[in-house]
C-alpha cells in the first residue's frame, strides 16, 4: 500500500473490495448506479449483479452490492 492509498483510507475509511473488482469497462455503469443511489433512486442489487456479470464479466454478489449501496447512502445523507 502506498502513501496516497494510506492517506485516502485514513480519510474515508477502508475501501470496499468491490472497487477492486470493477473493471474500467464497467466503471461508467457502476458510477451511474452509485450516483442514482446517492440521489435517492431505488437500484435493485440483484439486477446490478446480473448486469455486471452478463455484460462485463464482473462477479459481485447482490448482498455485497446491497451493503455497498446502503453504506453509500448512509455516508451521503445530509
Amino acid at each position: 500500500m502506498n502513501i496516497d492509498e494510506m492517506l485516502e483510507e485514513a480519510e474515508k475509511g477502508k475501501n470496499s473490495a468491490i472497487f477492486k473488482r470493477i473493471t474500467k469497462e464497467a466503471e461508467p455503469f457502476w458510477l451511474g448506479c452509485e450516483e442514482r443511489v446517492i440521489a435517492g433512486k431505488t437500484i435493485k442489487p440483484y439486477v446490478v449483479s446480473r448486469l455486471l456479470k452478463e455484460h462485463f464479466d464482473v462477479k459481485i454478489s447482490e448482498t455485497a452490492i446491497r451493503n455497498h449501496f446502503s453504506n453509500l447512502l448512509a455516508n451521503n445523507v445530509e
